[in-house]
């Protein structure tokens, strides 16, 4: 006789159903239980994976539905229906469980011969295993235990219940909600008195990581629709459990008041002001249960009194989401601020230094925030990554500059949810110089804001080369001198475009005798080569500027610290400019095979060849910037980054 069904719902899950299905068979008592598959017609090749492992697993049953459902009820429901077991469980296509455990479990409800068991579980972040829903006190008796459940526990579907006592009572899975259907669902059974027990044990391991972006759940959205199912699925309990004097808002209702409040600032992009006013509505009427009996940051707080007090703009402003950028030398991220604001609050915490700032002003933007963008692997990224709150995210974007620093190793991992790199080369550096798991690295390049830069160039730009910032000696500026030298012996109208400031404007500099030195031989070089008046120090120019007297935009930066990417030759392209690098460490990574030089020997070449030649001048300076706008365009840069941040919400 099988004792055990496990329904299990699934679409679209092939990076995952084999390993949920696999973790049910790892029982050796595998006779005892079948699994329904019941597939909600799925796009890709999930059960072709479910067919192989039947080749393997005699028990289990795959079933297609005739068309999608949108949620896992109606393939709930028909798993009850085609169970042949005595007791049914449910398991997610995406979670695992200790299928030894889920057993054990099963032998309790038998031997005890309840109508519905119950343990606590485990939520899996894909790092680290904590303990969810474990009721803490005796319970006494069926009712106590009925009660216990709803108060303690969040409504999921590690559930053991009797099969016949589901079809007797014709419960089935509300297919009308995509959201709070598990939690109607245990009120209908509770509803209809059956003999409950509670087991200090688990067997779901609950998977809170989405495997697919584009799959998510609906409890990782909150539109209409969600609010709406919630209300709908608050009052359908309260009254199927009025029926056996069990009162689900005072003992639930502030718990599952304060989870959506949550939910609605980590998913949300809005909700109509018809929603609003219901979900106002319905907020007033259950004051009594909630107000004074939530435990309530001021974030969420806020949130909720605007929802009291029926003031939808208000709303709407408090249920947006923040984002709160910090560190020292902004420049990268400020650009992007008028793109964020689209979707996001945003403010801005600039740091005076690399581990110095105004301590007031951060600890209150800290309680602000919901979203914590830390703008380099700085002082910023320590102080933020110790102090957040588990609702807060924490994203560190580095770039190359903080590897040659300690404060890697200063930040609290745990704290911190996304590390973004700029470029591949460096992805593995940051993961070998700190540690970093992998897991919480990704890749976000930088940007070029194609529309921003000039398009007039002077007429004399073909014959000038330049260097957007020279400091330190690792950027190669005698490279760029010894080039202009080369360029000069064929061509006296050549000239060496320096922009950013002088060695001697930075006392850091001025105070490194290696880096001084550097630039007193540049200055002899200078000197020595009679290129003083070739050589123009163009300082401070503002970026749509910046290029308009520049045929050549230079990357010449030393192989022991190559550029994390360098996005001056991809802004000077869009100015119509051509883009050279020398071919340091990763640049191949970022840079197609036309921007990129062995030696400063073939780059004089080069440009000594287009310099004449205009037409080839400009169709090499076309196929560069295409292959910038391309790759690295803001729009490009925008939809990788809103990916990220959607995503960011949703781990733990």
């Amino acid at each position: 006789m099988i004792k055990l069904s496990v329904v299990m719902a699934t679409y679209n899950a092939k990076d995952s159903i084999e390993q949920a299905i696999l973790s049910i068979e790892s029982t050796v008592r595998k006779d005892e239980l079948e699994i329904i598959a019941v597939d909600d017609c799925s796009s890709d090749n999930t059960c072709d994976i479910i067919k192989t492992l039947q080749k393997n697993y005699s028990n289990i049953k795959l079933y297609k539905m005739e068309k999608n459902s949108g949620s896992p009820s109606e393939p709930r429901n028909f798993g009850i229906k085609n169970a042949e077991g005595k007791y049914i469980t449910f398991v997610d296509d995406d979670d695992t469980v200790n299928a030894d455990n889920l057993m054990d479990m099963l032998d309790i409800v038998l031997e005890k011969e309840a109508d519905f068991g119950k343990g606590y579980l485990i939520n899996f972040d894909g790092k680290n295993k904590t303990v969810e829903n474990r009721i803490g006190i005796e319970c006494k008796g069926s009712f106590d235990t009925m009660e216990k459940i709803i108060q303690y526990q969040s409504t999921t579907s590690d559930l053991i219940v009797r099969g016949k006592f589901l079809t007797e009572n014709n419960i089935k899975y509300n297919s009308d909600l995509k959201i709070g259907e598990d939690t109607v669902f245990v009120a209908d059974i509770f509803s209809h008195n059956p003999n409950t027990i509670y087991i200090d044990n688990y067997f779901l391991y609950y998977n809170k990581i989405p495997e697919n972006i584009s799959n998510l759940s609906s409890t990782q959205n909150c539109g209409d629709r969600e609010i709406y199912d919630q209300i709908t699925s608050w009052e359908t309990t309260r009254k199927m459990l009025l029926e056996v004097s069990i009162d689900y808002y005072g003992l639930r209702l502030p718990a599952s008041f304060r989870n959506i409040l949550i939910s609605i600032v980590r998913y949300s992009n809005g909700i109509s002001e018809k929603c609003f006013r219901e979900f106002s509505n319905f907020a007033k009427e259950t004051e009594i249960y909630t107000k004074g009996t939530m435990s309530l940051a001021d974030r969420y707080n806020d949130l909720y009194k605007s929802l009291l007090s029926g003031n939808y703009d208000e709303f709407l402003k408090q249920s947006r989401r923040r984002i709160l950028i910090n560190g020292y030398d902004l420049k990268f991220i400020i650009p992007v601020v008028p793109y964020l604001e689209k979707f996001y609050d945003v403010r801005i915490d600039e740091w005076t230094g690399h581990d110095t700032h105004d301590k007031k002003k951060s600890k209150e933007l800290l309680n602000w925030a919901d979203i914590i963008w830390c703008e380099w692997l700085l002082g910023n990224a320590v102080y933020y990554s110790q102090l957040k709150n588990k609702n807060q995210r924490l994203i560190i974007r580095c770039h190359r500059f903080e590897l040659d620093r300690d404060f890697g190793n200063k930040i609290n991992l745990d704290n911190v949810n996304m590390i973004l790199t700029v470029g591949y080369y460096y992805f593995e550096g940051f993961v070998e110089r700190f540690k970093f798991p992998k897991e919480k690295i990704r890749l976000l390049s930088n940007y070029v804001e194609t529309s921003v830069y000039s398009k007039e160039k002077s007429a004399k730009s073909k014959y000038n080369i330049g260097l957007i910032g020279i400091l330190p000696k690792r950027k190669g500026f005698l490279r760029g001198l010894e080039l202009l030298k080369i360029l000069k012996d064929e061509n006296s109208e050549f000239k060496f475009y320096v922009m950013g400031k002088s060695y001697k404007e930075i006392d850091w500099i001025k105070n490194n005798p290696e880096e001084y030195k550097y630039f007193k031989k540049c200055d002899d070089f200078i000197k020595n080569n009679e290129l003083t008046d070739s050589v123009i120090y163009g300082g401070f120019v503002e970026r749509k500027d910046l290029y308009n007297d520049i045929g050549y935009v230079l990357s010449l930066s030393d192989d022991e610290k190559p550029e994390s990417f360098h996005l001056a030759p991809a802004e000077g392209v869009c100015s119509g400019s051509i883009g050279m690098l020398l071919n340091w460490p990763g640049a191949e990574y970022i840079y197609s095979e036309d921007f990129i030089f062995e030696n400063i020997e073939e780059m004089s070449k080069f440009i000594l060849n287009v310099s004449n030649n205009e037409t080839l001048f400009n169709e090499i300076s076309k196929k560069q910037k295409d292959y910038i706008i391309s790759n690295y365009n803001i729009d490009g840069f925008m939809e990788e980054l809103l990916t990220y941040l959607k995503q960011i919400m949703i781990i733990s």
